[in-house]
Parts: structure tokens; sequence; C-alpha cells
């Protein structure tokens, strides 16, 4: 199942997933597309796992504006973005 057509999972880089979950949930993973709401400390962890787990696409969404203390719980966020939705 390795190789570069679409619809093949990348065996070098999700091994470990296709034993433990299977090449059908594999492939029903990498056609996912997810929305993740609200991206407090947490949210931004579960993006980072999810993209990282292979799916399609992700779509973030948080209205909320940064506050400082957001700095410390996510580490994409920098001084600049504080008062930025």
């Amino acid at each position: 199942m390795s190789g570069n057509t679409s619809g093949d999972i990348d065996e070098s880089l999700y091994s470990r997933q296709l034993y433990v979950l299977g090449a059908d949930a594999m492939k029903k993973m990498s056609a996912s597309n997810v929305l993740i709401v609200g991206l407090k400390g947490l949210g931004c962890e579960v993006a980072k796992n999810i993209v990282l787990a292979g799916v399609k696409s992700v779509t973030l969404y948080d209205p909320s504006p940064v506050v400082i203390s957001d700095l410390s719980t996510q580490f994409f966020l920098h001084q600049e973005d504080v008062g930025k939705p």
C-alpha cells in the first residue's frame, strides 16, 4: 500500500497507525474533513494530533479574541496576536 498514487497510505509514515487501526480505517481517515470549534489549550493540541493522524483537511474555528493568558497554552500564538479574533 505504499506509493505516491492518490488513495495509497504512506506505510513509512503511518506504520504504527496502520498496525493499530488497520488499512480500512486509515483510508477513511485520509478521506475525512474535520471541523474543530474552539482552540483554547485542549483544542490546539487536538488539532495538532488530528493533523498528524493524516486526515484530508482540518478547518479551525474560534471567534474568541486572543488574550494574554492564551500565549501560555497555545504554541502557535505570538504576542502580536493578542486582541485578534
